[in-house]
């Protein structure tokens, strides 16, 4: 079953509290919401509290998110530490997605930083697996991953069976990328998707509203019997975020036929 998730980056940048952001996504009908571990320190030491918590509001945390700049040893002990801990808190918690991202665009886009950078990612991703969990590699804008050649790069050396793949519609807008393409590409390692749209201004908007044509992806997701996360990852919007919240469940929901958990009686 395809579950729904969201990001309550929305809600954060409009000064709403994280609490009362979840009690939306979870009377608005999500399934879960992805976070990453910095919001998350009072419930890394409680995991078994917070599970608790998401218990009573029937959210799950669709997964959490990792990046790293590589920039230096220091950058890299810090990822690798936090990672553990996240490894942890996902377990005890029963989250099992882990995303990776990252690659500063101040290191040189180069075979050797590529290679470098996909060694460490299988690193990781072996002691995710391990741990019973997904790891999956969030394509983003603002890394030296952010166009094809660079993307594919690393795809090509990281192993598919350790390190999926978290392809996000509006980050691929963002560089060279044929979206559709890209999605045949790499469907078989596709556990995990970020839908947003892109307006014609390249500015983050809400689903169905700008330039991307989801419904030949949520099609593509459909024939390839696709069962993991769709989560709205939208950075932020111009509406009250409960309003954008709504629309964009609906989105999925009545244009691309994605009931999600909570919508199944």
């Amino acid at each position: 079953m395809v579950r729904l998730g969201y990001h309550p980056a929305t809600y954060v940048r409009q000064d709403i509290e994280a609490e009362e952001a979840l009690k939306d996504i979870s009377s608005t009908g999500w399934d879960g919401f992805e976070w990453s571990p910095g919001r998350l320190d009072e419930a890394y030491a409680q995991p078994e509290e917070y599970r608790r918590y998401l218990q009573g509001l029937d959210l799950e945390i669709s997964g959490l998110y990792c990046p790293c700049s590589f920039l230096d040893d220091e950058s890299i002990a810090a990822w690798q530490e936090t990672i553990g801990r996240t490894i942890e808190f996902a377990t005890a918690i029963g989250t099992e997605y882990i995303m990776l991202d990252g690659g500063s665009t101040h290191l040189p886009r180069n075979g050797q930083t590529i290679h470098r950078i996909a060694r460490l990612a299988n690193e990781v991703g072996k002691r995710i697996l391990d741990a019973g969990l997904i790891c999956t590699w969030h394509q983003h804008w603002g890394s030296i991953f952010e166009y094809t050649a660079e993307f594919d790069a690393l795809m090509a050396a990281t192993d598919p069976q350790i390190v999926k793949c978290t392809p996000d519609t509006a980050q691929l807008a963002l560089g060279d990328f044929d979206i559709p393409a890209t999605f045949e590409k790499y469907i078989e390692r596709m556990h995990y998707v970020h839908f947003k749209d892109l307006d014609e201004n390249r500015r983050f908007i809400e689903l169905g509203r700008g330039i991307v044509d989801f419904p030949p992806l949520a099609e593509m997701l459909k024939q390839a019997g696709f069962d993991g996360w769709i989560v709205v990852d939208l950075d932020y919007t111009s509406l009250d975020p409960r309003e954008s919240s709504r629309h964009n469940l609906s989105y999925l929901r009545e244009t691309l036929g994605f009931e999600g958990r909570r919508a199944v009686p």
